[in-house]
């Protein structure tokens, strides 16, 4: 371990070529997304969500919570879906003061077709690049650090996706 304050040259190394690949494959799979949807990364990753949950709808406190983003990105994310036709906001019956984005059937529409790309994109970009092996440790390295940033943060999406 090397001394408080200085990354030794593997650590910096590691750190650089991990941050550049990462942010390259997330650029790659934004182009790719958005050439097919016309969405944003952001914007396609919250219709997943909306897919995923019941009745294809959630809070939008639910959806700040799972991505980690503060509200008010959240509500302008889901105002520019909404204002395409992507999403609908709905008022929660028990509670007038919360909101629900709800996937429309264009939404729903728009998301099989990206998400043929998407899916596309991550196994050339990634996925076919690792060997089976290499998959598991990129598994076990990301739990490792989803549970010292954002401790429960996969458990936490899981539960909310499958309780409503």
């Amino acid at each position: 371990m090397s001394t408080e304050g200085c990354l030794d040259t593997d650590e910096e190394r590691t750190w650089d070529a991990a941050t550049l690949a990462f942010r390259l494959l997330d650029q790659q799979v934004e182009r790719d997304v958005q050439a097919s949807s016309g969405l944003p990364l952001t914007y396609y990753e919250l219709l997943v969500l909306l897919s995923k949950a019941h009745r294809h709808s959630l809070r939008m406190s639910e959806l700040a919570e799972i991505t980690h983003t503060r509200p008010s990105r959240i509500s302008h994310a889901v105002a520019k879906l909404a204002e395409g036709g992507f999403v609908e906001r709905v008022h929660c019956e028990s509670d007038r003061r919360s909101w629900f984005a709800k996937l429309t059937d264009k939404g729903a529409q728009t998301l099989r077709t990206a998400g043929v790309e998407h899916v596309r994109s991550m196994r050339e970009n990634m996925f076919d690049l690792l060997s089976p092996e290499q998959q598991a440790q990129l598994l076990d390295i990301s739990r490792t650090l989803l549970a010292r940033l954002a401790p429960g943060a996969e458990d936490h999406a899981t539960r909310v996706l499958q309780d409503l």
